[in-house]
């Protein structure tokens, strides 16, 4: 399987974590999803990445969908399973509120890049920006696991804290020692992980 990518992306790094921690191997392709990119748009019709291209040539996606695919393959590894309907709801909603992090932060970006100075429009910034702080502490209101027993909330939380810490090094830390804490504890149980977090 291949996964299209770039290198930045936290959910691009959210899918490929995820697959290294499920046993699973895929082959990482660099694909230009800003400008247009004929192999992405021919796997994935919205030209978006992460897109899981399959043997067969079938593109999986988005993020989530393609997480819950890798889970199916390695056999439940990475969402708990439907005999805890409580955990699994947890996990669930984690990976959607990281994912929501990641759509401000990400907005917050791109409003600045792709816009013309006079027309950027720093209300909305700071709204996403908001959004963006409301979202880091509820997650460090009751963090996921970051040992042996991480699941796909940990792994979206992993994703999105290096997406920050590439892109907001210094903004998003302060108040919030806990999951500064929480990052390293993650960092330290799963060190073969580490490099797969956002990149430039």
């Amino acid at each position: 399987m291949k996964l299209l990518s770039s290198g930045a992306s936290p959910y691009v790094s959210k899918v490929a974590i995820a697959a290294k921690f499920a046993g699973i191997d895929v082959e990482t392709v660099n694909v230009d999803s800003t400008n247009g990119d004929p192999v992405l748009d021919a796997a994935n019709p919205l030209s978006k990445i992460p897109c899981l291209v399959l043997d067969d040539g079938t593109g999986v996606y988005d993020s989530r969908a393609i997480t819950r695919h890798l889970d199916r393959l390695s056999g439940g590894k990475l969402y708990p399973g439907n005999d805890d309907e409580a955990a699994l709801l947890k996990a669930e909603r984690f990976e959607a509120l990281c994912d929501g992090i990641n759509d401000c932060a990400v907005g917050y970006m791109y409003e600045a890049r792709f816009r013309p100075e006079e027309k950027v429009h720093q209300p909305w910034r700071d709204r996403l920006w908001g959004k963006v702080e409301r979202g880091l502490d509820a997650a460090m209101a009751s963090p996921p696991p970051s040992g042996a027993d991480a699941n796909i909330g940990s792994i979206a939380l992993a994703a999105a804290l290096g997406y920050l810490d590439l892109r907001f090094s210094g903004k998003w830390q302060p108040g919030r020692d806990d999951l500064v804490a929480w990052r390293d504890q993650f960092d330290a149980a799963h060190p073969e992980l580490v490099g797969l977090k956002p990149n430039a």
